[in-house]
C-alpha cells in the first residue's frame, strides 16, 4: 500500500507543524516573483504568515468563510478587509492556494499539503522503527 493512501500517514498529517521548509531562494519562485509585483514585500510577508498560520492549524486550512474569520485574519496579517480580499485574490490568481478551496471558505495550499504528508510519512515511520527497536530490545533482555 502506497503511504500517501495509508490512514495512519493521513491521520498523523493532519496534525500541527512544528516547522515547515521555507526555501532561502522562495522570493525567486515566479509566483512570489509575481505576488511581491502585485503587493510588494508587505504581500509577501502576508504570505509566509498564512504558511505559517496553515502550518499550525489542523488540518493545514485556514478558515474564512464568515465575517469573524476575516476580521480575525484582518487582525493577525495586519491589513483591512479590502488588503486580505487583494491578497486572498492574487494567490487563487497566481496558484498559491487552490481557489476552489478558498471558494468553500477556506485557505490552504498544496505545498502545505505536501509537507504535512512528508511529516505525518516520517511520523509512521518512526513510530514503526521505535517499535521494532523495542520489541527487539525486549527480546535481547529475555
Amino acid at each position: 500500500m502506497d503511504s500517501l493512501d495509508n490512514p495512519e500517514v493521513q491521520d498523523a498529517s493532519m496534525a500541527p507543524m512544528l516547522f515547515f521548509p521555507h526555501d532561502a531562494d522562495s522570493a525567486s519562485d515566479v509566483k512570489c516573483r509575481r505576488l511581491i509585483l502585485r503587493l510588494g514585500y508587505e504581500g509577501y510577508g502576508r504570505w509566509w504568515r498564512l504558511c505559517e498560520l496553515m502550518a499550525s492549524a489542523t488540518g493545514h486550512a485556514v478558515p474564512c468563510a464568515t465575517e469573524e474569520d476575516r476580521m480575525l485574519l484582518c487582525d493577525e496579517l495586519r491589513c483591512d478587509e479590502d488588503g486580505l480580499s487583494a491578497l486572498l485574490d492574487a494567490l487563487a490568481d497566481l496558484g498559491l492556494v487552490p481557489g476552489d478551496v478558498l471558494a468553500e471558505g477556506h485557505i490552504a495550499s498544496e505545498r502545505m499539503t505536501k509537507n504535512a504528508l512528508y511529516f505525518g510519512r516520517r511520523k509512521v515511520n518512526g513510530r514503526k522503527g521505535g517499535y521494532a527497536k523495542a520489541a527487539r530490545d525486549k527480546e535481547r533482555k529475555a
